[in-house]
């Protein structure tokens, strides 16, 4: 009996001196833990700002979307609630496995119609395992400029850090190059939760500060109308198709831009075709909706095309032209013969024209997009047999002066910088000196040259104001803050020269029957067309035509590209011709 009540006084002993230690010595962190488990710091995602058109017009919002969220356990009264809300069978609880589910419990029902919310929130009064989740959800009221806005869809920690997995990011065009100017600063609130997790009460420490308003210097009129106008374009190549014995398509992708040019404003950036954003953003999403973006791997609605990069093909002619009269290697009056073809190193350069077209000073050539004018006139600069000679040096500084091979930066993620090629890259691409043949590709804009729309848009616009470079801009301000226009200036003797060569193209050739005089059209025209050559061989280039209107008083550039869509007078000419007809209130023959 001793031995026992011994062991028995012990064990007494033990647990009063472990009791005292977890009450006394240890009370406050145990408190600190207890406490732990009903109260939370959360944080509070703070409202995402606006993208707006320069007039106001509200391009991406937000709206309050109510979901009806269970936390799991009984119901009362479901089955009024489940025909209210024409939900088939019982509520499905949170999966542990699902973070977001572990966080705000299961949808029962997303996206509540505004009318019921009173309905759904008296019958879910009082129950603490149903709730009416506010959520925010972006929306995009006009649709307009969808690849320049972007979208929004949820963050994956692993690829957004620092982001919950119920917030939205940004996951293309602005929505994504501004997203954390458009996110804000996240707030943090104090929760009480139940021992389920459930909340009861919340207390705000911080308050969240809404992200910034994002103003673009884009014209809602003048982007819808280089939409519908790239929206037409189908209609012109498949004439142009029809002509060479080829069967229709039936949509053209490519791109149209304008730029105003006293401010630099980028009024319109249209790439065709376009897609709806708000089929990534509303939830649940539509899988098939959905698909048919992501899986259309012919059209690639998502890919803006303002911003990628294509040979540029004639447009570059007006480099070349620059370069050779800067440099004095040819004067205004310099002639060279429009030969159908030109033989050098053993190949036969062939001009696009198959006969003899005469004699052309630099003007006529530019106005003719003469192949073999730029040929002669490249190979009788000095050191030409050598490869990369003087003239090619001037070409390349001249190149890297308008713009070419430097992304504008107008904050669109994957905007690329083209390329305009020197014997350093063929070195390193090529492994090979360069040789006088690359120079016959690139002062006609193939081979390896390479130069988006929104770059040639610069350059149209640079060549209209005489050498000064104007920088595209596309965001005016953010969070009420205007963004400054950047200038620069290209030197140069010869624009009257150019602008010369450029209205003639109007005038006196091909467009003229399109865009010019000849065809009544009420503005006069200044512009360069471009044919680019592709794998899938002839009709079936990519078609380019840079423009400014008034000629004589030049206010707006304009460029658009085609893909695979043949003759640049065909197709891209008529193109441009019903965007500035809109632009500039002008009838068109469909009008008469």
């Amino acid at each position: 009996m001793r031995g026992l009540l011994a062991v028995l006084l012990t064990v007494l002993v033990v647990f009063t001196g472990r009791l005292m230690w977890l009450q006394l010595a240890q009370a406050e962190q145990y408190a600190d833990l207890s406490l732990q488990n009903f109260v939370q710091q959360q944080r509070i995602t703070p409202l995402r700002g606006r993208i707006l058109a320069a007039d106001g017009t509200v391009l991406a919002d937000n709206r309050v979307a109510y979901d009806l969220m269970y936390w799991g356990g009984e119901l009362d009264g479901w089955s009024r609630l489940r025909r209210l809300l024409d939900v088939e069978g019982p509520p499905r609880p949170p999966d542990p496995d699902e973070p977001d589910q572990v966080r705000n419990g299961a949808v029962v029902a997303w996206n509540i119609p505004d009318v019921l919310v009173p309905a759904v929130e008296e019958r879910v009064a009082g129950q603490a395992n149903l709730y009416l989740r506010e959520r925010i959800e972006r929306l995009y009221p006009t649709n307009l400029a969808a690849q320049v806005v972007g979208y929004t869809g949820l963050a994956d920690p692993a690829r957004h850090p620092g982001r919950r997995v119920d917030e939205l990011v940004g996951m293309s065009g602005l929505e994504s190059g501004l997203d954390d100017t458009l996110f804000g600063v996240p707030g943090l609130e104090m929760v009480e939760v139940d021992y389920r997790g459930v909340p009861i009460d919340t207390q705000e420490l911080e308050a969240a500060l809404p992200g910034a308003d994002v103003v673009t210097t884009l014209d809602p009129e003048v982007q819808r109308a280089a939409e519908d106008a790239l929206a037409g374009a189908v209609r012109y190549v498949n004439d142009y198709r029809r002509s060479q014995g080829r069967p229709a398509v039936d949509t053209t992708p490519g791109a149209l831009l304008a730029m105003d040019l006293t401010s630099g404003d980028v009024l319109a950036m249209a790439s065709w075709p376009t897609f709806d954003q708000n089929v990534f953003t509303r939830r649940p999403s539509d899988p098939d909706a959905v698909e048919a973006i992501l899986g259309d791997r012919d059209r690639l609605p998502l890919q803006n095309r303002a911003i990628e990069a294509f040979p540029p093909a004639s447009t570059l002619k007006m480099l070349t032209s620059h370069t050779l009269l800067q440099e004095g290697y040819v004067s205004s009056a310099t002639r060279y013969a429009c030969s159908a073809s030109v033989s050098f190193g053993g190949i036969t350069w062939r001009n696009w024209a198959t006969y003899h077209r005469g004699q052309y000073d630099v003007a006529q050539a530019i106005a003719d997009s003469c192949n073999t004018y730029f040929w002669h006139a490249a190979m009788a600069t000095p050191a030409f047999g050598d490869g990369w000679g003087p003239f090619m040096e001037a070409w390349h500084r001249d190149g890297e002066a308008f713009g070419f091979g430097t992304a504008v930066g107008v904050d669109l993620p994957g905007e690329r910088a083209g390329r305009l090629p020197d014997p350093a890259w063929t070195r390193e691409v090529r492994d090979t000196a360069w040789y006088p043949g690359y120079t016959l590709n690139s002062v006609i804009g193939q081979g390896d040259v390479l130069a988006t729309p929104l770059q040639t848009l610069r350059f149209a616009g640079t060549l209209a104001l005489r050498g000064e470079r104007v920088e595209p801009r596309l965001v005016r301000a953010v969070g009420g803050e205007e963004r400054p226009v950047r200038r620069d200036t290209v030197e140069g003797r010869h624009w009257a020269t150019l602008h010369d060569g450029m209205r003639r193209m109007v005038t006196d050739f091909g467009s003229s029957e399109v865009i010019g005089p000849r065809a009544g059209f009420g503005v006069n025209v200044a512009g360069k067309t471009g044919t680019a050559e592709t794998s899938r061989g002839e009709g079936a280039e990519h078609a380019w035509f840079m423009a400014y209107a008034p000629a004589e008083d030049p206010q707006i550039a304009v460029v658009t590209f085609l893909e695979h869509a043949g003759s640049s007078t065909a197709t891209a000419v008529p193109v441009v011709r019903d965007f500035l007809a809109s632009y500039f209130q002008l009838p068109t023959g469909d009008d008469e």
